[in-house]
């Protein structure tokens, strides 16, 4: 891909955000397909999902979402193909809880390429990719990130295949001490967006998805932020990953 073709794609993404967002936001029902343990499935996930597949098909390049799945071998490749969240914060969508978007990315293997975060309960739409700016509504941004580390706002999660162990949590309350602040708004990507956007300084979370912080990996790009994104390697599960993104590497913690 030329980068001359990265506006086109750019705008593909953010179209397609913003209509699945204004749909989901048309919604009034919610229905529970399933709600064991930590998780919970929506109808709306699956259909959302559905009406993205249906968008994107035009630019002929091969689909992976996380309702209904698709090559995980491409992000071991150096093959293009969108990777997608229909509803990142399901169960705060669910509840009526601000803080639910929707995520659209384009990656090359484990290559970032343009990604873009509707935030559509509050009418945002965060958009960007290598060597583009960032924007949110279409317009330029720069983050103002903390200088230090004893001044950062961290933002984390507990997604829904947390290890709880004694062991587990200790190390991560330990790790969390450094900051200024930590706060969880239950969106890996939305988090993402606003460390990105620069209303928080680093965000760290382990045993999620790729899908969910694919859009965001973009964004840091554009904004000059650091990424570590690792694979974990689980059987059955070859797209739960850890990751680390922040304003600069000092903000990383072990």
């Amino acid at each position: 891909m030329e980068a001359s073709e990265k506006p086109a794609f750019l705008k593909i993404a953010s179209s397609v955000a913003k209509a699945a967002g204004d749909r989901l936001s048309a919604i009034r029902e919610r229905r529970v397909n399933s709600d064991a343990g930590n998780d919970v499935k929506l109808q709306e996930d699956v259909e959302s999902e559905m009406f993205i597949r249906e968008k994107l098909e035009p630019t002929g390049i091969p689909v992976i979402g996380e309702e209904n799945g698709g090559d995980a071998s491409l992000a071991f490749s150096d093959s293009y193909y969108w990777i997608v969240d229909p509803i990142d914060g399901t169960y705060n969508y669910l509840r009526g809880i601000p803080g639910v978007c929707v995520s659209v990315a384009l990656m090359k293997g484990r290559k970032p390429i343009v990604g873009a975060i509707n935030d559509f309960t509050r009418g945002e739409l965060y958009a960007g990719g290598a060597g583009l700016p960032l924007s949110l509504n279409g317009s330029e941004i720069r983050p103002a990130w903390a200088r230090e580390i004893s001044q950062a706002v961290l933002m984390t999660g507990f997604p829904s295949a947390t290890d709880y162990s004694e062991k587990n949590l200790r190390h991560f309350i330990m790790s969390l001490q450094k900051f200024k602040k930590v706060r969880m708004c239950g969106s890996a990507a939305l988090a993402m967006a606003w460390v990105a956007s620069g209303r928080a300084d680093a965000y760290k979370e382990s045993r999620l998805y790729l899908w969910d912080v694919a859009a965001g990996l973009s964004l840091m790009e554009s904004a000059g932020g650091e990424c570590e994104l690792e694979f974990l390697g689980i059987e059955g599960k070859p797209l739960c990953v850890s990751i680390q993104a922040a304003a600069g590497r000092e903000f990383f913690t072990e």
